[in-house]
């Protein structure tokens, strides 16, 4: 990757995820695609994620992904995921279409997210009772 490739298109809330990434999902083609961007980006800090308040690269390969979005959780799945992605946005300081190198954003989560702030942030997230994301977090808090 380099300065001329295209921005990864990640949601606000996918970014805390990724800290937690452990090969689970919700079916193989998920875990493979979300593997791919993880590798990726830890590979090329320097590319560029476009944050995103909607779906993204890796809800395209999700199985609750309809045109109108998530229904992981039924109908109101895709408000509660944009509410979350608002929330993640404020946190980080950054808004709907900004465009930013990885190794920012992971700054950017160490200085302003700790594990203690996620159930505020992910509600009712059925990842969220396993820690993984709470680990990746306070992995990255205490990494430098």
């Amino acid at each position: 990757m380099n300065e001329h490739s295209s921005p990864i298109r990640i949601r606000a809330h996918t970014l805390l995820c990724l800290q937690g990434f452990r090969g689970e999902g919700y079916d193989p083609a998920f875990v493979d695609n979300m593997a791919a961007v993880d590798r990726s980006l830890a590979v090329h800090p320097e590319a560029v994620v476009e944050v995103l308040a909607s779906p993204d690269a890796l809800c395209a390969a999700c199985p609750h992904r309809r045109t109108e979005g998530c229904t992981l959780n039924g109908e109101d799945s895709e408000r509660d995921m944009r509410q979350q992605d608002g929330v993640v946005l404020t946190k980080l300081g950054l808004k709907t279409g900004d465009r930013v190198a990885w190794r920012e954003i992971l700054e950017r989560i160490r200085r302003a997210v700790s594990g203690d702030d996620l159930p505020s942030i992910c509600g009712n997230c059925r990842w969220l009772p396993l820690g993984y994301c709470r680990e990746g977090i306070e992995h990255l808090r205490t990494k430098r």
